[in-house]
């Protein structure tokens, strides 16, 4: 059975990389061998080598337990049994106002905490996610009236994602969940000699990280030439979180900035609902949050100092898009003037895997934004 992965690996990679150049060689069959021609010729042969190095950065399908258990209805999905289901999806977006919606979908494929995880397809299968998710947007993109765009989210430091990009004709940005958490031995926050934490030190690994750190990110999307989403990112208060680091909040504003990234700080639960948000539109930042509403998108958009364009919402994990499971969701969202970031389950997570946002805060409470005006003052002063 290493053997046949060994091949479908293989041959995998041979199949990204022509994709990757295979316009610009059609493009070039009917001019003559120019050293113009020649110079494209090089560099679709770089991008494809790049491309290819991206892709394998991480554990991939021949490390040690990359494959769990097998989720048939992955491999279900790939054949295009439920198509439909998201076809239908579609059509009730554009109903109802939502047709240019942002979907991302089957997130943080790279890591092992969902069902529609790479690591659940079989071994005899590893491209079951990538089948299955070019058969859903192919089944979207067919409804009437639609102008949805794809968005591919993969979570820092987990798994190579060779078994998980779909192309680029599938995808419409690319993306990763940047929190300020982690880093440090045994699931701990790194810090210092002294016992401080260490902020520097977990943005230098939040940088380069890979896959799915920023610098990773950055020449990702130069190579898909896939312009960059942050859909989460956020401060994190847990014992093996930053705490109150401002200089964070303050590199990412930056970093998002310099690479023209929409960025959606995870602020559900961190800040107070209002009934409106006002001042200049912030045409690239938006607020996320598992439960996300209107009025927390307004506050969190009157903290950063005026309207927010993105709102990150989520439909249940463990059921399939409906009319029942989808509408509860949309429905506050209908004219409250945000552009949807919608997370979709690509299939639905059974009961025994459960949505994860980490364990209690300290005092069991969401921490709250303007209980630190330093972290508040960086996003002002980063948009």
């Amino acid at each position: 059975m290493v053997a046949i992965r060994e091949i479908s690996r293989k041959i995998f990679s041979v199949v990204i990389a022509a994709t990757v150049f295979a316009g610009i060689l059609g493009a070039l069959a009917s001019c003559g061998n120019s050293p113009a021609d020649t110079d494209k010729l090089s560099a679709a042969e770089a991008a494809a080598a790049q491309l290819k190095t991206l892709l394998h950065d991480g554990p991939g399908e021949t490390s040690h337990k990359y494959f769990k258990k097998t989720s048939q209805t992955l491999v279900a999905a790939a054949t295009g049994k439920y198509n439909s289901k998201f076809y239908d999806l579609g059509k009730l977006l554009v109903e109802d106002g939502f047709s240019n919606t942002i979907i991302d979908l089957g997130r943080e494929m790279n890591g092992t905490w969902y069902e529609w995880s790479e690591h659940r397809a079989p071994p005899s299968e590893p491209d079951a996610y990538i089948r299955a998710w070019r058969q859903i947007v192919t089944a979207m993109r067919s409804v009437p009236g639609q102008h949805f765009k794809f968005l591919w989210t993969v979570f820092m430091d987990s798994a190579a994602v060779a078994d998980s990009w779909p192309g680029s004709k599938y995808v419409d940005y690319i993306g990763t969940d940047i929190f300020d958490w982690y880093g440090g031995p045994h699931k701990t926050y790194p810090h210092t000699a002294s016992g401080a934490l260490d902020h520097e030190n977990k943005w230098q690994q939040i940088l380069t990280s890979a896959p799915g750190g920023l610098n990773w990110t950055a020449a990702f999307s130069r190579v898909t030439g896939k312009p960059v989403i942050i859909p989460e990112w956020g401060l994190d208060f847990h014992t093996f979180g930053g705490q109150d680091d401002p200089q964070f909040i303050t590199n990412m504003m930056a970093w998002m900035k310099a690479h023209d990234a929409i960025g959606l700080y995870w602020g559900g639960t961190h800040v107070a609902p209002a009934p409106a948000a006002s001042g200049p539109l912030l045409a690239r930042q938006g607020m996320a949050g598992q439960a996300n509403t209107p009025g927390e998108t307004n506050a969190m958009g009157n903290l950063m100092g005026g309207r927010l364009r993105y709102a990150g919402v989520y439909l249940p994990d463990g059921k399939w898009p409906s009319a029942s499971s989808a509408q509860p969701v949309l429905a506050p969202w209908l004219h409250a003037g945000y552009r949807l970031v919608l997370s979709v389950p690509l299939v639905p997570n059974p009961p025994a895997i459960k949505s994860y946002s980490g364990p209690p805060e300290p005092g069991h409470k969401s921490y709250q934004l303007t209980d630190y005006p330093d972290a508040v003052a960086a996003l002002r002063q980063g948009v």
